[in-house]
């Protein structure tokens, strides 16, 4: 745990993170009684407790540690002392954290999923939601670009869209205090990662990054307008601006990184693990920014859950 502890940095909210506002007005502590953590791959944890980023191994070399290198949820629940069945090595009776992420989700699917499990489940402000969705909506978006089904004034439109179908499932979710209390977080700019440097090279175009930058931009503001800006009922973790702090190659040494352009995992996810690295990303896996060409790796995923975490305690939920 010694190297998990020491990635667990505290986070500049204000900073980068949408700030920690509201804590003046705070009567008592919140303390949520679940947690569901709904997206895409992001937030995942497999059923094998596996994640799309770099999988810490234990002693053996081969057995996976999923308590190392958590994903975001996994570090919020955590610090509520909530599990997650499918990172549950000790075995214990009572988890009460909820995994409903699924790999490749788009927007379209979150609201799916939250409908599945409203089904059955009421949402109290006891129950505290996770959600991170959106990458996906952008690259479908660049995709489509680039096979000239889009134009690229249709694909911002389409992304923003999207957006602001998050923000209102947001709003939805909390239900202006009678519902969940939520920690929603915008996508990464996959506009400085590797994909974007591939994407650049294949085409012959410089623009295509920054179309992908404009992409995310277009999402994250249709989502930022949409939700409702109260901080009694949802809180915001500005992941896609923590992408663009730690893409500054003069921060490096500040953040720990020795690479911020190139891919860490030399397989895809999501079976990269510690010994799956290219030569320089280091034996734990932590000193490159991005794990494959469009997620980044261990240190956002810290960032982002410390963040939101402290938002959570923060926030006069």
């Amino acid at each position: 745990m010694s190297v998990l502890k020491s990635l667990l940095v505290p986070a500049l909210c204000a900073a980068l993170l949408g700030g920690c506002g509201g804590s003046s007005s705070r009567v008592e502590d919140y303390v949520p009684t679940r947690l569901v953590a709904f997206g895409d791959e992001l937030s995942l944890i497999n059923a094998n407790g596996s994640k799309y980023s770099v999988n810490a191994l234990q002693s053996d070399g081969t057995t996976l540690d999923c308590v190392i290198y958590p994903v975001w949820p996994q570090i919020v629940a955590s610090g509520y002392g909530m599990i997650f069945p499918e990172c549950n090595p000790a075995a214990a009776a009572t988890t009460v954290a909820v995994m409903k992420a699924t790999a490749g989700a788009k927007v379209a699917d979150v609201v799916a999923a939250v409908a599945a499990y409203e089904a059955t489940t009421v949402f109290t402000p006891q129950t505290l939601i996770t959600v991170m969705a959106g990458q996906n909506d952008i690259l479908a978006a660049y995709t489509a670009y680039d096979a000239g089904t889009l134009t690229r004034a249709a694909a911002k439109t389409q992304v923003a869209a999207a957006g602001k179908t998050l923000g209102a499932l947001v709003n939805r979710v909390a239900n202006q205090g009678s519902g969940a209390r939520v920690l929603y977080a915008t996508p990464p700019n996959v506009g400085y990662s590797p994909y974007a440097s591939t994407e650049i090279t294949r085409t012959g175009d410089a623009d295509r990054g920054v179309l992908l930058r404009e992409l995310t931009l277009a999402f994250t503001g249709g989502l930022r307008l949409e939700v409702t800006n109260d901080g009694r009922y949802a809180a915001l973790i500005t992941a896609d601006e923590l992408i663009v702090s730690l893409s500054d190659p003069t921060k490096m040494t500040a953040n720990a990184l020795t690479n911020i352009t190139d891919a860490s995992c030399t397989v895809a996810m999501p079976g990269c693990t510690t010994a799956t690295l290219v030569s320089g990303a280091g034996a734990v896996g932590t000193t490159y920014l991005w794990a494959d060409a469009q997620r980044p790796s261990v240190l956002f995923q810290n960032r982002v859950g410390v963040a939101a975490l402290n938002r959570a305690r923060n926030n006069p939920f």
